[in-house]
C-alpha cells in the first residue's frame, strides 16, 4: 500500500482469507487445487471467524481480488485501503483475540 501497489495488496488480502480458513480447519486442497473462494467464505462463517454481517466484506474482497487476479484492472487506493482495513480486523479477530482470551482464562495478563 505504501508504494502504491494496490493490486498486489488486494491480491494478498484475498490469499490471507484462504490461509485463515485453512488455519481454522478448511482442507488446503480440494483435489489438486485450493478450495474455491465461496467455500472459504462459507467455512469462515460456519466456524464463527466472520459473522453474517461481515460476509459482505469477504465477498467484496473476493470480487476485488478476482478482478486483480484475472484481469489487469486499476485498483483504486480507496478500494485497496478498504480491503486492507477489513483484512487487518479479521486477522485481529482470528488470532489476537483468541490469544488474549487464552491469557485471560489462565490469568496470565503479561504483555
Amino acid at each position: 500500500m505504501g508504494v502504491g501497489a494496490h493490486t498486489a495488496a488486494v491480491m494478498m488480502c484475498r490469499k490471507l482469507l484462504l490461509y485463515v480458513a485453512v488455519a481454522n480447519g478448511l482442507p488446503a486442497k480440494a483435489g489438486n487445487r485450493a478450495p474455491e473462494f465461496y467455500k472459504v467464505a462459507e467455512h469462515l462463517e460456519s466456524e464463527g471467524i466472520i459473522t453474517k454481517l461481515m460476509r459482505s466484506w469477504v465477498d467484496r474482497i473476493k470480487d476485488v481480488g478476482n478482478d486483480a487476479n484475472h484481469d489487469l484492472p486499476h485498483i483504486e487506493s480507496d478500494d485497496a485501503m478498504d480491503v486492507a482495513t477489513f483484512t487487518e480486523q479479521l486477522l485481529r479477530l482470528a488470532y489476537e483475540l483468541p490469544a488474549l482470551e487464552a491469557r485471560v482464562q489462565t490469568g496470565d495478563m503479561t504483555p
